[in-house]
């Protein structure tokens, strides 16, 4: 057996792919996305929404608002609640620093074991006030609290029995 009398496959390839120029053109393309790219800032992300309801006139009679436009009525709606979670976050990470109850008169009581603690105590509040006790509980977060930190203190609030869980602003909020 000779192994020279093999040869070149009967039909090669043709097909030259010239690497040098498409990597240039990857590596501009990957430079112009580097340079242009800003994050948003964690302000907007995690920060306070500029929001309103419409007022219970509005929602009464959404035709009256069609008419008068420049007429804005703003009525409070009070949320009838006999306890209140006061939640302090900490203010460079904006996650829960601390916890308190707070009942109807101004006292104020600290949760020391965190979010179980709290559902515990919620629960225990709950059963202890029998059937009298209403399902609304409020939760008043500080202004650098983060969404997710407030979903945790909401789902807490609803596992001890708490059906309707309403936010009220800081302490810290000024409005405009």
């Amino acid at each position: 057996m000779s192994f020279r009398n093999r040869s070149k496959p009967p039909n090669p390839s043709k097909i030259v792919l010239p690497i040098t120029p498409m990597l240039d053109m990857t590596f501009q393309l990957l430079f112009f996305f580097v340079v242009n790219f800003k994050p948003t800032p964690e302000a907007l992300i995690e920060g306070q929404l500029d929001l309103a309801l419409p007022s219970q006139a509005a929602v009464a009679n959404p035709n009256n608002q069609k008419e008068n436009p420049d007429k804005h009525e703003e009525v409070d709606v009070e949320f009838k609640s006999d306890l209140t979670v006061k939640v302090r976050p900490a203010l460079n990470t904006g996650e829960i620093s601390s916890l308190f109850l707070m009942t109807a008169d101004g006292k104020e009581e600290p949760i020391e074991g965190g979010l179980k603690d709290l559902q515990a105590k919620l629960a225990e509040r709950r059963a202890a006030g029998g059937a009298g006790m209403k399902s609304n509980i409020k939760v008043q977060a500080g202004g650098k609290l983060k969404v997710r930190a407030m979903m945790q203190v909401t789902d807490a609030c609803r596992k001890a029995g708490y059906e309707n869980v309403s936010m009220v602003p800081p302490e810290d909020f000024q409005a405009r």
